[in-house]
């Protein structure tokens, strides 16, 4: 094929194609190859990142793999589980294992003996030779069960903290092993929706496939190929290790400054230097605790911990992101509270707390009996009240569940239904091809692990009376997962952004069984919970199906690493609860357990309260409710634009993506959406389009190496100075005032009762 005409075909696909296969089937773009005889994905991303080749004959199970991938599970699962509840968690990336264990396992290839050994008739060796790219991904995949925090123990902390009710470490453990493995059984069933397709990119996905690539494409023993000719076209001829290591490095020295010497680069809110002792203007420019206007940041790890990388997620997400963050943050929120809606300005203008009509904190000991809502305590204290953002944010949650629905059916809907005719398609491209060399998980293997975990989920509440559930709602709340697990995860798996039916999960038991908050909590575990914990497994499933790991060997990694994380994460919760002081309030700080607070307030709006009564008609938050059927439709006439004039700009409208650009907003800081985008329209846009090679060939690697960099740094930081108290001296640029917005916690009338709180 001529450079010419492969040129012009790269050029027509970076123009027509936005992670969605119908478009391009529909422009009916013929997808070659990028060297003579040899087929690639249809996807530009995926084309740059995973080479079209794969070596069936690598050892994949074996004693290097099974040692290093429990060990780093354990280290993971304490250290990301006792740095959760601090006040600025700090977690420690996958990214951490995936770096140290490649040496770690080069060092174990060539010091292992490699005398064969029998038992039960099983041949196998400790060193069946060099130490290859799949080892080190099963290695990584299990490393991610104990990497990501289990969302379940912050149920476990609430219904400890706010409600004096704990079914101690066996309870605990029940809740959040089921959880895990019930998410395990509907990952089986979106194998065929969400990880074969070419279309489901999961970006995110592309920066660990460049990391591992980078670490072993230069060994003969992976078969990895050169990705592609379009990396020569770059000037740079710096190789991709060594531009991981000095960006790297880089990273590593450049995290000391907002992680330690100055602190205030994580936030930079200029228009509060305008006027310190202006409450307008702490409330509009403070990115940390305001709407932050204009603010952005200069740390990495603020936009890691909230957002995925702005290197891996395509720009046309991001774009819709940013919009729908403009319009909500930036426009619709100071509109509802400057205007009193929701009565707003009794409250500070961004967090997601409970107060009572006057202001005041939300006094559950004066409305609970037991545990549940004594309505005669309730109608003479007060009806629950929630600041103007949380209200806003509430609409723009249900809003995106409804543009979700019908983005699917409209955009998808006809993949979908083929799919579930047949499980494979002939559009599919050469990695699912060659993934079918390796025999595939049987549909039994995931229906077994769906309906033991169904059933112990039952057991599980049964056992506790204290839930408020019995078997039906179990059902009820899986029955709920399961029908919205693929619409989201549709939308995660080409924004790399998960939505969440966090508040349908509880508006349904709310609505069931109105008054009973532990329940309400319990219930949330079961339906959010487990679609969380099935889009994370699937993720790493197309991980695996990206570097050809074999689905069986997927499947038991992900199963043994989930349990001894789980384990692991139990005990250090017990151990923190029963230990330190005064946990998850101000006066324990540093551990004030900032996730659950979030979980504390949903508990006393949707549980507590119930939907019947916090959207009733004569309820000030009664509008809510619309919010669904707004979001449902308003995709339809975007859809059919886009049909009419699909090569316009409206064919990259994504109403869907759009409503997600409120998401992490709070506890996440308003700062970073405008420096996260910015790096990617830098990236993703400006540089993908005018320097293809130079992108192709190092951003991945980039966004890899400024997470290791940090995550690398943010252990040295805090083992060697923090945690044995060695403090920087104070100064501006490490002043204990937010953001340099000292009054941003106080309300409109200048009460400043809420600022420890915030």
């Amino acid at each position: 094929m001529s450079a010419d005409v492969l040129h012009q075909k790269e050029e027509n696909i970076d123009n027509l194609e936005k992670a969605d296969v119908l478009v391009l089937k529909e422009k009916a773009i013929s997808i070659g190859s990028l060297e003579e005889g040899v087929e690639n994905s249809p996807i530009l991303e995926v084309r740059a990142t995973v080479p079209p080749t794969d070596d069936p004959s690598l050892p994949t199970k074996t004693f290097r793999a099974w040692f290093l991938g429990i060990l780093f599970t354990l280290a993971l699962a304490f250290v990301n589980q006792f740095f959760w509840f601090r006040d600025n968690p700090l977690t420690i990336q996958v990214m951490v294992a995936q770096l140290l264990t490649y040496p770690l396992g080069k060092i174990m290839a060539r010091t292992l003996p490699t005398h064969k050994f029998s038992f039960f008739g099983y041949e196998f060796s400790l060193n069946p030779g060099p130490f290859n790219i799949k080892e080190h991904v099963l290695i990584t995949v299990m490393a991610n069960t104990g990497a990501t925090t289990f969302a379940a123990i912050d149920i476990i902390v609430i219904q400890e903290l706010y409600y004096h009710d704990s079914w101690g470490f066996g309870g605990g453990l029940l809740l959040v092993i089921t959880t895990q493995f019930v998410g395990y059984g509907l990952a089986g069933a979106l194998r065929r929706f969400l990880v074969r397709p070419a279309s489901m990119v999961w970006p995110v996905n592309l920066v660990n496939v460049s990391l591992f690539h980078t670490f072993h494409r230069r060994n003969p023993a992976n078969g990895v190929l050169r990705m592609n000719d379009q990396e020569e076209q770059t000037s740079w001829r710096i190789s991709r290790s060594m531009f991981f290591f000095l960006v790297s490095v880089a990273s590593f020295v450049y995290y000391w400054l907002p992680g330690y010497v100055f602190p205030l680069l994580t936030s930079i809110s200029w228009i509060c230097w305008i006027n310190r002792d202006s409450l307008v203007l702490n409330q509009l420019g403070s990115g940390l605790k305001g709407i932050g206007y204009l603010s952005f940041t200069l740390d990495w790890s603020s936009m890691k911990a909230w957002l995925p990388s702005p290197l891996a997620v395509p720009w046309w997400a991001q774009a819709n992101m940013l919009a729908g963050f403009v319009f909500f943050v930036w426009i619709l929120i100071p509109i509802m509270y400057y205007t009193n809606c929701y009565d707003g300005k009794l409250f500070p203008i961004y967090n997601t707390k409970a107060y009572d009509q006057v202001g005041q904190p939300y006094n559950l000991s004066r409305v609970l009996i037991d545990n549940r809502l004594d309505v005669q305590k309730y109608d003479e204290y007060s009806p629950v009240r929630i600041t103007a953002f949380f209200a806003t944010m509430y609409g723009q949650g249900l809003c995106a569940l409804g543009a979700i629905v019908s983005h699917a059916a409209l955009y998808h809907g006809k993949d979908i239904w083929n799919r579930v005719r047949s499980a494979k398609q002939k559009e599919e491209d050469i990695h699912a091809r060659l993934m079918d060399a390796y025999p595939e998980c049987p549909d039994w293997w995931y229906i077994a692990t769906f309906v033991i975990a169904f059933g112990l989920s039952i057991v599980t509440v049964e056992i506790y009376p204290t839930s408020d559930m019995s078997w039906w709602h179990v059902v009820v709340a899986m029955c709920l997962a399961a029908a919205w697990v693929l619409p989201v995860g549709i939308l995660t798996a080409v924004t790399s952004q998960a939505p969440t039916i966090s508040m349908i999960s509880e508006w349904v038991y709310g609505a069931i069984e109105p008054g009973k908050p532990i329940g309400n909590m319990i219930f949330k575990t079961y339906g959010y919970i487990t679609v969380q914990q099935a889009i994370l497994f699937t993720q790493d499933l197309k991980l695996g199906h990206y570097m050809k790991v074999p689905p069986r060997d997927m499947f038991i990694f992900q199963m043994v690493g989930t349990m001894a994380a789980a384990l692991v994460a139990m005990g250090t919760t017990t151990y923190m609860m029963n230990n330190i002081d005064n946990i998850c309030t101000d006066a324990g700080y540093p551990f004030t357990c900032p996730s659950a607070s979030l979980f504390g307030a949903s508990s006393i709006v949707w549980g507590v309260v119930g939907p019947r009564r916090f959207l009733a008609s004569s309820s000030l938050y009664y509008p809510i409710i619309w919010f669904f059927v707004i979001g449902f439709f308003l995709p339809v006439p975007f859809y059919f634009l886009a049909r009419k004039y699909p090569n316009s700009w409206v064919k990259d409208i994504n109403v869907a993506a759009f409503m997600l650009g409120g998401g992490p907003f709070p506890p996440a800081g308003a700062s970073i959406m405008t420096t996260w985008t910015l790096i990617g329209f830098i990236f993703n846009f400006v540089i993908k389009r005018k320097h293809f090679g130079w992108w192709s060939k190092y951003n991945y690697v980039m966004s890899a190496a400024l997470d290791a960099g940090i995550a690398i740094s943010a252990l040295v930081i805090f083992f060697a100075l923090q945690n044995n108290n060695i403090q920087m001296p104070a100064w501006w640029g490490n002043s204990s005032s937010i953001d340099q917005c000292p009054i941003v916690g106080q309300n409109w009338a200048g009460h400043d009762t809420y600022a420890e709180q915030n």
